[in-house]
């Protein structure tokens, strides 16, 4: 016997025989093999030509017959063929399970969770994981922050806080970048934690993923905080406004409940009620709110229904392991971070004449403890020189020449102007007047200049000023008066520079104001500016503005610059319509502009005693000059989209012209919500100049403070500045609690891969041996070995004698 014959199944290597190949394992019975067949065929033939049957049957007859001597003489020449197979243990198949939270959920229906089913699944004993482990390199791991290897499945306790699964296919393909890998078969609900950006292609894993599903999906029972926004105005009644998304899958027409709470005292601040068409569609609340400090505040809002009304309301309960009829509570609650800059904010208030402005503007902003305000008002301009016509012509005041020395010295002084400071911290403070350096007006966040012409600067000053909105970042506010906007020295100062509107040309001088009154209305563009409206709502607004008293005093004005906006016009009983608000970037800081020179009819003319709407117009026009003000230390914190990296904690640190300082000493002290606060040192950011930075794994969730203290090199203090951000895994975690069957799907598609059904796992592995794998082998197996080829021949012999029978030829 050959050696075929003695081996049914024999391995040879991959490059010496192609796949699907037919081989003959005894060539050299062909011949008598042939010969045989052809006498024994031919004898058949001829006794059935010799039998007085029907034609047809004869035929059918004959044809059994010769088929079944063909398979037994081609038996006698062995055919194999030739395919291919995984080699045994050479390809790496990993079970990849994720092991976070979200998988111990239910559905509605199920009684196991994802994760007991997938225990269950993946019992070793199983047929499809022996069949699996004899073709390929079997490796565990469980995935929730990050990828580990397990011994067991039933070391995996479901309980990570968050499902890395793009870096975990990531590492496991570094991890195997060097070994063939046949695939990777994936337990995992889909609802990730680290997305990827959208065009990320799976297909740079370099191998299939097979997503195990169930073959339904059914619903889990949840409500949820899909998403929260927070947007800051200085609006002063309610500069916060949170927008919390709310939707819910599976919970029937039951209400539900939104409460916002501040989170260290765990005071109820606001509460509302979601109709029942949550039950269809997501509905949004919103919150409108006033904190009671500046800084840094966090706030808990919370969603649920009645029945878990005590559980949600104690900040303390566990809500992942709390009784509810949803599939979990940990997604029914977010931590909010409210950052709102404390001050104080100084603003440099200058006049060229007293008026009733500063003191509506001061009284405004004794009820503001963020901002303060130091004025420069100038009671009275300089004394003008005469001179009597003799020989000597001296140039101070020739009414105190010849008194002595004392007198010359008071004549100076008589021939300066009067400028008196008000609010002032020392005695030295613009002692000299208006400041002409940069350490002394860039100490302020804010200028106002009232009814003060150019020719008051110099043009140091006036290049000073403009230094100071641009690269300082300052505000400036241009008040409307009797020496405001005019001239042509106005439009060729950096004044005009600076300001949203040109300068009046001759045509506009000429346009009708004496005489007339003006009613101040905002434009579109001012009521979506929540500083230019007093009230929350267009209706209410519109009806203030109704009630405002008519201004008389207009300055007349160029066109508008472009980028510029014009937040408010006065329109006159004839129609004529006038720029009164207008506002514009320049540079890092804003300018703004009111022609309007008697705004101080407002304040003395309001009907509401009860509502001082002129103050909170003035204090949220200075609060929108400066709350975008650089200071010399600044910190923010930036999170990742991504629960499982760290924040980014950056510092910024200026030197007294607020140009970037280097080789400063930076620390941060990190308060974490469990624990004694700590300091971590900073180090330099090799891009950005004047900035230093660190990293933090939030590894706690709850609020985190982080204050950052700058030092210069010498020693001399730049400032302090305080920020926080908040660690909520959960709320990544449970995001989404149904199947992301979509991107799994995705995923599988772009690898390769395929969606396996739970009930088809193990036909799936059957077949996973004839997928194509990176390490094949070619292997021989014969056909004439085969059950069915003895079979075949066998029923076509009994088919023949079952016709002989039934003719009576037996």
């Amino acid at each position: 016997m050959n050696i075929y014959a003695a081996n049914p199944k024999i391995l040879i290597a991959q490059s010496d025989l192609p796949s699907g190949e037919l081989l003959w394992g005894a060539p050299t019975w062909l011949l008598p093999t042939a010969v045989i067949g052809a006498v024994v065929a031919a004898l058949v033939v001829w006794n059935y030509s010799q039998r007085g049957i029907v034609a047809p049957v004869r035929l059918f007859a004959t044809l059994l017959k010769l088929a079944a001597i063909g398979l037994i003489a081609l038996c006698l020449l062995q055919p194999m063929r030739s395919g291919t197979r995984p080699r045994p243990q050479a390809n790496v198949m990993p079970i990849l399970i994720d092991n976070s939270q979200s998988m111990q959920l239910k559905t509605t229906d199920a009684v196991q969770s994802r994760g007991d089913r997938a225990r269950t699944l993946l019992d070793e004993t199983s047929d499809w994981r022996v069949r699996l482990a004899q073709a390929f390199d079997v490796r565990t791991y469980g995935f929730d922050a990050r990828l580990e290897n397990i011994a067991s499945n039933e070391t995996l306790e479901m309980d990570g806080n968050v499902s890395s699964l793009t870096g975990s296919l990531t590492a496991l393909a570094q991890r195997f970048a060097d070994r063939p890998v046949g695939g990777t078969i994936l337990f995992t609900d889909g609802n990730l934690t680290d997305s990827p950006s959208a065009d990320f292609d799976w297909s740079s894993l370099g191998f299939p993923v097979y997503p195990v599903l169930p073959a339904d999906d059914a619903p889990v029972r949840d409500l949820r905080i899909a998403d929260i926004s927070t947007r800051q105005t200085d609006f002063e009644s309610a500069p916060i406004t949170l927008r919390i998304k709310i939707d819910a899958v599976a919970m029937g027409s039951a209400p539900a409940i939104v409460q916002l709470r501040d989170q260290s005292s765990g005071r109820l601040i606001q509460e509302q009620s979601v109709p029942d068409q949550l039950s269809t569609e997501p509905q949004q609340v919103t919150f409108r709110f006033r904190p009671e400090q500046s800084g840094i505040q966090f706030y808990r809002v919370i969603v649920f229904t009645e029945d878990d009304r005590a559980t949600m309301e104690d900040a303390a309960s566990d809500l992942a392991r709390a009784e509810t009829r949803e599939a979990t509570l940990a997604n029914n609650q977010r931590l909010v971070t409210v950052d709102r800059t404390s001050g104080p904010y100084r603003i440099l208030y200058l006049a060229g004449r007293p008026n009733w402005e500063f003191k509506f503007i001061r009284r405004a902003l004794q009820e503001d403890a963020e901002v303060q305000l130091v004025g420069l008002l100038r009671i009275a301009d300089k004394e003008p020189k005469f001179s009597f016509r003799d020989q000597g012509v001296s140039s101070t005041n020739p009414l105190f020449q010849g008194l002595g020395d004392e007198e010359e010295d008071a004549a100076q002084q008589y021939d300066q102007q009067v400028i008196i400071r008000l609010g002032v911290q020392e005695s030295e403070e613009l002692s000299e007047g208006f400041p002409e350096s940069p350490e002394e007006l860039f100490a302020y966040h804010g200028l106002i200049l009232d009814d003060i012409e150019p020719e008051f600067f110099t043009q140091d000053q006036l290049l000073l000023i403009r230094r100071f909105v641009a690269a300082r970042g300052g505000g400036l506010l241009m008040l409307g008066g009797q020496e405001s906007f005019a001239g042509k020295s106005f439009a060729d100062s950096p004044l005009g520079e600076l300001s949203p509107v040109y300068a009046a040309r001759s045509v506009d001088l000429t346009s009708p104001r004496e005489g007339q009154s003006f009613k101040m209305q905002l434009t579109r563009e001012g009521l979506l500016q929540p500083w230019a409206r007093l009230r929350e709502t267009e209706s209410a607004e519109l009806g203030r503005l109704a009630e405002m008293p008519a201004f008389t005093t207009i300055n007349p004005v160029g066109e508008i610059k472009p980028g510029a906006s014009q937040l408010a016009v006065a329109k006159s009983a004839d129609g004529e319509t006038v720029p009164a608000l207008l506002a514009q970037r320049f540079g890092k800081g804003r300018s703004a502009a009111i022609p309007i020179g008697d705004l101080w009819r407002w304040s003395m003319r309001r009907d509401d005693t009860q509502r001082d709407d002129p103050a909170q117009a003035w204090r949220q026009l200075m609060h929108y000059l400066v709350n975008e003000v650089p200071r010399r230390a600044e910190i923010k914190v930036r999170s990742a989209a991504d629960p499982n990296q760290p924040v980014t904690i950056v510092a910024t640190a200026r030197d007294e012209d607020y140009l970037p300082l280097d080789n400063a000493n930076v620390q941060f002290t990190i308060d974490p919500p469990d624990g004694e606060p700590f300091t971590i040192k900073a180090e330099p950011d090799d891009q950005t100049p004047g900035q230093y930075l660190t990293t933090y794994w939030s590894r706690e969730p709850g609020a985190y403070r982080v204050t950052a203290s700058i030092t210069q090199a010498d020693g001399n203090d730049v400032g302090e500045a305080a920020s926080g951000w908040t660690a909520q895994s959960n709320a990544a975690e449970f995001r989404q609690l149904q199947l992301n069957r979509d991107l799994l799907k995705r995923i599988a598609d772009q690898t390769g891969g395929e969606i396996i059904a739970e009930d088809r796992l193990s036909a799936f592995v059957t077949d996973l041996p004839n997928r194509k794998v990176p390490v094949t082998e070619t292997w021989i197996y014969p056909i004439w070995h085969r059950p069915w080829v003895m079979f075949l021949a066998m029923l076509c012999l009994c088919a023949e004698w079952g016709i002989r029978r039934l003719r009576g030829l037996a």
